[in-house]
C-alpha cells in the first residue's frame, strides 16, 4: 500500500512546478493527518487577507503628513487605499499586502513619501525588489513556508539531510533557522508521526 510519502515522491521535485491539484493534496494531507484544522487554516488565511495597515505604516509618518494640512493625511491615504485593486501589483495575490514605494526611498529619500508614489505589493514581492534583500525571490516559497514544505513532502530522516535540502532549495539564512524548524520533526517523532534516524545530529 502506498504511503503519503510515496505520493509526494511522485509529485514534481520543484514546488514551482506543482499544480493547484498538488497544493490541494498537500492541504488535504495536513488536514487529514490532523496537523491543522479547517478552522485554523481559514483563520490563518483570513488574517493574511486583511488589508495592509496603511494608517500606521503610511498616514502616521511625518514625511507623508508634510504633504497635507493638519489631520488630513489619513483621508488622502484612505482614499488611495480604497482606490487600489486589492491585489499585489506584481503577482496578483491578495495575501499579505503592504503599501510599497514605486520609486524607492533609496533614490528619493523623504521625497518618496507621497501617496502617488505608492502601490500595493505582497510581502514576498516587496522583499524581492528591495536592494537590501540580495537573496529575495531566489526561492519559490517564503523561507517560513519552504522549511515546512521540505519537512512534510521530502521527509528527511536526519537533520543533516534537512539542512542539505534547505540549502539546495536556495535558502541562505543562518542555520539556526533550520535547527528551529527541525523542532517540528522532533515534536512529531514523540507522537509517533515522524521517523528520525539515530545518526541525526539532532
Amino acid at each position: 500500500m502506498a504511503t503519503e510519502f510515496d505520493v509526494f515522491k511522485s509529485f514534481p521535485e520543484k514546488d514551482s512546478d506543482w499544480t493547484e491539484e498538488h497544493w490541494k493534496y498537500l492541504v488535504e494531507y495536513l488536514i487529514d493527518t490532523d496537523m491543522v484544522k479547517y478552522k485554523e487554516l481559514a483563520s490563518l488565511v483570513l488574517g493574511h487577507l486583511n488589508p495592509s495597515q496603511v494608517g500606521t505604516s503610511v498616514a502616521s509618518k511625518k514625511t507623508f503628513q508634510s504633504h497635507y494640512p493638519p489631520r488630513k493625511c489619513w483621508e488622502a491615504v484612505r482614499q488611495w487605499h480604497f482606490d487600489q485593486t486589492g491585489k499585489c501589483a506584481d503577482c496578483g495575490t491578495r495575501l499579505e499586502l503592504q503599501a510599497d514605494h514605486i520609486i524607492p526611498r533609496e533614490e528619493l529619500g523623504d521625497d518618496a513619501d507621497y501617496v502617488g508614489n505608492l502601490t500595493l505589493r505582497c510581502r514576498r514581492c516587496n522583499v524581492i525588489k528591495r536592494p537590501s534583500h540580495k537573496h529575495g525571490g531566489k526561492t519559490y516559497l517564503t523561507a517560513e513556508a519552504a522549511l515546512m514544505w521540505i519537512l512534510f513532502t521530502k521527509k528527511p530522516s536526519t537533520y543533516q539531510e534537512f539542512y542539505h535540502l534547505c540549502r539546495e532549495y536556495g535558502m541562505t539564512m543562518a542555520s539556526v533557522r533550520f535547527e528551529e524548524a527541525w523542532a517540528m520533526a522532533k515534536w512529531l517523532e514523540r507522537e509517533g508521526r515522524y521517523s528520525i534516524d539515530k545518526d541525526s545530529k539532532y
